[in-house]
């Protein structure tokens, strides 16, 4: 017969054995204090499914439905990126609009947006993929640091992302990104932009806006946004999209890097 003292040691191992087998299944809290911002950046890309599955994707494709500032409706396009050169082509349902970038250009036909192809090619891609463009060659992590989301009690990790010279068409631009300490998702990040051709004269840089993910969706284990909102420094809403039609599997189609007959290119300056 079990003693009463030998059954309560028991209950209790048995009890603690489930908590540390819980505990081991719910991340670690992160504090910007004591985590580097490498460790941060690492929590957040494996709450998002981690690098492997994104970076030897062939492609990432996605459907969003942008609403750009002063537009009456969204504009819906069909986007593919390929993995690794990060060349792109988009497709405009309902319209005869489309675009290209090969690396070093952009070209479109029957354009009719007042934004450059080659501003839009890779936008949405890296609002979309924020947590494993992190990683990225010539990415510069600066120290974590706390901050708050208006209407938010949570208290985020913050990372500034900056990028070295050369890299990309506009190495000035900069994110920084705001990261649960519990689930190590990130719901938001605060951005501005450089692209000389789409500021006012005079101006180097857009005012700094803020990006918040409203929802996710997990694709094929990722976890990817669906729905998100831009609010400008007084907190009125700028921009927002919505995103579905995710997929990692799609093969690139190397024909749309030929440019069509009668397909212009865009010459304006990053």
């Amino acid at each position: 017969m079990i003693s009463k003292s030998a059954f309560s040691a028991f209950s209790i191992c048995l009890a603690l054995s489930f908590i540390f087998a819980l505990s081991a299944l719910v991340p670690s809290p992160l504090q910007a204090g004591s985590a580097s911002s490498e460790m941060i950046v690492d929590a957040m890309v494996e709450a998002h499914g981690g690098m492997t599955a994104w970076a030897e994707a062939p492609t990432v494709s996605w459907q969003d439905a942008f609403l750009p500032p002063g537009a009456p409706a969204p504009i819906t396009a069909q986007i593919t990126v390929e993995q690794g050169l990060r060349r792109a082509y988009a497709d405009f349902p309902g319209t005869e609009m489309s675009f290209a970038w090969d690396g070093e250009k952009a070209w479109s036909q029957n354009w009719g947006l007042p934004f450059p192809p080659r501003f839009m090619a890779l936008l949405n891609y890296h609002f979309l993929n924020l947590p494993w463009l992190a990683k990225d060659p010539g990415v510069h992590l600066g120290a974590p640091g706390v901050g708050k989301l208006k209407g938010d009690p949570t208290e985020y990790i913050t990372v500034k992302i900056t990028y070295g010279d050369g890299v990309g068409d506009t190495p000035k631009d900069y994110y920084i990104l705001y990261i649960h300490p519990k689930t190590h998702q990130l719901k938001a990040c605060s951005y501005i932009v450089t692209y000389r051709a789409i500021l006012p004269e005079g101006m180097e840089t857009s005012p700094q806006n803020t990006l918040i993910y409203d929802d996710f969706a997990d694709v094929g284990g990722l976890l990817v946004p669906t729905q998100y909102t831009i609010y400008q420094a007084d907190h009125s809403v700028y921009a927002s999209a919505t995103i579905q039609d995710w997929s990692f599997e799609k093969t690139f189609d190397e024909a749309r890097m030929e440019m069509a007959e009668g397909a212009v290119v865009d010459t304006s300056q990053p």
